[in-house]
């Protein structure tokens, strides 16, 4: 091959690999959103809770949403990834659901700088959280609340939930939406436990 060809090859190379940098998709961005207040107003004084980090399985602890095609195969979406830290940002709403919840401004999440010890501790596992290939999102998280005082356990249940099956036009967005309605429906279920304390302890 002479020189003439080795140039028309690496050029032709270049021309097509820059080709193919141009026509890939652009990187799409999401966040798990915290349930919508429909009357905003100030916080009362209420039971303080501590959110500690929220645990994630390792096949979560990725940038990509995570998909389930069938019970032992996961699909990356290469395109579409968290805005940020998957487990960060679960902790964040959780704190802001919680707050919402149970009319409480003394929701924080760990570490926190309040001086006064908090009534109660919650701790968060995830187990599972994508759609699955029956076009719901599944959500499997072991939680547990503690007494803030001395730590003793109050309840350790492992909640196990699904949203309705998810159109096919629904896409990622609408994916990310009802992962954030289910989440949403596991903070209720926790906001819950802390009310019956409440309640007991009155």
């Amino acid at each position: 091959m002479n020189k003439l060809s080795i140039s028309a090859c690496a050029l032709a190379l270049a021309v097509a690999l820059a080709t193919g940098c141009a026509s890939a998709p652009p990187v799409r961005f999401y966040v798990v959103t915290p349930l919508a207040d429909p009357a905003p107003a100030a916080r009362a004084p209420g039971p303080g809770v501590v959110v500690a980090a929220v645990r994630l399985p390792e096949y979560l602890e990725r940038p990509q949403l995570v998909t389930r095609s069938g019970d032992n195969r996961l699909r990356l979406e290469e395109y579409d990834q968290w805005g940020g830290n998957l487990a960060k940002d679960l902790t964040r709403v959780m704190t802001e659901n919680l707050s919402l919840l149970l009319g409480s401004d003394a929701v924080v999440a760990a570490p926190h700088t309040q001086r006064t010890r908090p009534d109660y501790r919650v701790e968060i596992e995830v187990l599972r959280f994508e759609r699955a290939g029956d076009a719901r999102v599944h959500l499997a998280a072991k939680w547990r609340l503690l007494r803030g005082a001395d730590g003793s356990p109050l309840a350790s249940p492992t909640t196990v939930l699904a949203s309705e099956p998810l159109p096919e036009a629904a896409g990622i967005e609408g994916t990310v939406a009802a992962m954030s309605g289910v989440y949403g429906e596991l903070s209720r279920v926790i906001a819950q436990a802390v009310s019956r304390q409440e309640k007991a302890a009155r």
